[in-house]
């Protein structure tokens, strides 16, 4: 697998309901940090505890679409993409369409997450043609 398709594989992993919480602990770089839409960051293990807690309830995650792909050196990549997710938060219901902003890093030839940031869930797709 080239290092895009193992990146994009990642994504896709990471876009499944059962997986999001794991996902990150089990593929983040150690000083990981996931940006939530309100601006407060979360550690990996404190997402995966976040997503075990209950209070979240995931029914569907997505890529949509991936809108920018570039690797900013031999061990550096972003990626910006759109995620469909539909979830119960606390009893809320949610239908989102965030944008998503990912870096990772490749450490000792493995790829890992090391930053992701999500925008609220009313992305216009229309924007990015």
């Amino acid at each position: 697998m080239t290092d895009r398709e193992t990146i994009e594989s990642m994504l896709y992993e990471l876009a499944t309901p059962q997986n999001m919480g794991s996902f990150f602990v089990n593929n983040a770089t150690s000083d990981f940090l996931f940006i939530r839409p309100s601006g407060n960051p979360i550690s990996a293990k404190g997402l995966e505890e976040m997503m075990s807690s209950g209070d979240v309830v995931q029914e569907k995650a997505e890529i949509t679409k991936i809108h920018r792909f570039e690797f900013l050196s031999v061990d550096a990549a972003m990626c910006v993409f759109t995620l469909g997710a539909k979830f119960t938060y606390k009893g809320t219901p949610n239908d989102d369409l965030p944008t998503v902003t990912s870096i990772f890093k490749k450490i000792d030839g493995i790829w890992k997450i090391h930053w992701m940031q999500r925008s609220t869930g009313d992305s216009d797709l229309t924007l990015w043609d």
